[in-house]
């Protein structure tokens, strides 16, 4: 892997570390059962795509 391409995974990691930071940070504020989850189902769903989609490797050639 290039270092350009782990430069750039690693802002991806910090923005959707940020982004989950900040929606936890309002569902916390408001603390209504139903934000709550909705908040863990979206979270999971969000993370667990990115880290498919930054985790895939393009595939080679024979």
């Amino acid at each position: 892997m290039t270092e350009a391409a782990t430069r750039r995974k690693d802002r991806w990691t910090l923005a959707l570390t940020l982004v989950v930071a900040a929606s936890f940070a309002v569902v916390y504020a408001v603390d209504e059962p139903a934000l709550w989850l909705g908040w863990a189902v979206l979270a999971a769903a969000v993370s667990g795509s990115a880290m498919v989609l930054l985790n895939r490797e393009t595939p080679q050639e024979p």
